[in-house]
């Protein structure tokens, strides 16, 4: 089941924003990185292994202007004394792209040294963004980590194929498989369709949601080395540092 967010949103001046924090980013070519997430509420899917439906459904947000984001992240970035702090933004969710407009003008609105990352479902076109912010993203302030959506999800990817010829080298690709049949899907996109994007990440799904059993990343990690595949392994560091802590991590 696909479904659209129906919370209307002033484009370009707000953003519906279920929580915001500091962590040590867990996930891409930047885990371990410390990083300001930021994330908005509402999605146009609905995956069974979702970790984080309380900003899919449920109401739980805020209508917080640009301004007040922007502020927001200026402080949390500001080291404690004489630095240069956190530098990294995550833009999460939910589904991040579906307020394009308003991340666009907080994006330009926060220093051009920030690197800012967003967390894609793949099924959200990226020539939106892409048009919004064409500098950021030249220049690879601004980069997309982009899930394709396997069959275990409960979605079907549709976007994503086309989304994928628009990656940039510094963009990324992200299969979340929950078993054999995930894998060999992941292995056929790749094969069939081209793309820019110089990392490939294969994540293990966790038990969340409507998933009672996850995928061991052994067994994943032993499938990537039979089939000799350039990808990258990602097991989640912040479910790592922090086990059975499911928000502000």
């Amino acid at each position: 089941m696909q479904a659209q967010t129906t919370v209307p949103v002033r484009k370009g001046q707000e953003l519906l924003l279920n929580e915001m924090y500091v962590s040590i980013q867990g996930e891409s070519s930047l885990a371990g990185l410390p990083t300001i997430f930021v994330r908005l509420y509402a999605c146009n899917l609905r995956c069974a292994w979702c970790d984080s439906m309380y900003a899919v459904e449920g109401g739980e947000f805020t209508r917080s202007s640009v301004e007040d984001v922007v502020d927001r992240i200026r402080e949390l970035s500001a080291a404690a004394e004489e630095g240069e702090g956190i530098r990294y933004v995550c833009w999460t969710g939910g589904e991040p792209l579906l307020q394009a407009e308003s991340i666009a003008a907080a994006v330009r609105r926060l220093p051009e040294d920030f690197v800012h990352s967003f967390e894609t479902d793949g099924e959200v076109d990226l020539h939106t963004f892409d048009r919004l912010a064409p500098a950021e993203r030249a220049s690879g302030r601004v980069r997309y980590v982009m899930d394709v959506k396997c069959p275990g999800s409960g979605m079907k990817a549709e976007k994503a194929y086309a989304n994928l010829g628009l990656l940039q080298p510094h963009d990324e690709v992200k299969f979340v498989l929950r078993d054999r049949e995930d894998y060999e899907f992941a292995r056929r996109v790749l094969s069939a369709y081209g793309t820019k994007a110089q990392t490939v990440l294969f994540s293990p799904v966790a038990a969340a949601h409507k998933v009672s059993m996850g995928l061991d990343p052994d067994r994943l990690a032993a499938w990537i080395l039979e089939d000799r595949l350039p990808v990258r392994l990602q097991v989640q560091l912040h479910k790592v540092l922090w086990p059975g802590k499911s928000r502000g991590i």
